[in-house]
This record gives C-alpha cells, sequence and structure tokens, in this order.
C-alpha cells in the first residue's frame, strides 16, 4: 500500500492485512522528523497512552510504545469504527 492509499486509514482504528499473511488490528500514525516521514503502529490502548505520554513528554514511553512500520508491507486497510 503506498502512502496515499494508506492516507485514508491514517490516525483510525483498522483492521490491517500484512504482505506476510498476518493480521493486526491497531491504529498507524505518522511523524516527520525533518524531511524524513515516519510510521507507527500500535494497538488502540497503546496509542492513547502514547498521546498521554507524549503530552507530559515522557518520551521513554513514547519509545517503548511505537513500533514501526514499513507501509509497504500493508495488502488491506479496514477501518473499524467511523
Amino acid at each position: 500500500m503506498d502512502i496515499q492509499q494508506l492516507s485514508n486509514y491514517i490516525n483510525r482504528y483498522c483492521r490491517f492485512k500484512l504482505r506476510s499473511g498476518k493480521v493486526v488490528y491497531g491504529i498507524i500514525w505518522q511523524n516527520a522528523d525533518g524531511n524524513k516521514v515516519e510510521h507507527y503502529f500500535a494497538s488502540a490502548v497503546e496509542r492513547e497512552k502514547y498521546i498521554r505520554a507524549e503530552e507530559i513528554r515522557d518520551y521513554e514511553t513514547c519509545q517503548k510504545i511505537k513500533t514501526p512500520v514499513d507501509i509497504d508491507e500493508i495488502v488491506i486497510a479496514e477501518p473499524l469504527n467511523a
């Protein structure tokens, strides 16, 4: 899946099917560092924890929670809530 296709699913709780056949449920978001955009994955609960940690600048917790994701490995994305 390319970034244009994925943009409809960023910051939304979704079911993702990966190229390996594995199915995961959670949220993908992106962070920009200069000109580089990175994508991360976490469960819905972990994403909420990440947001709270980010608000209080608890970057150690943020690092523990976020999992880098290669968007090229995503084959299907299906939103699970409105």
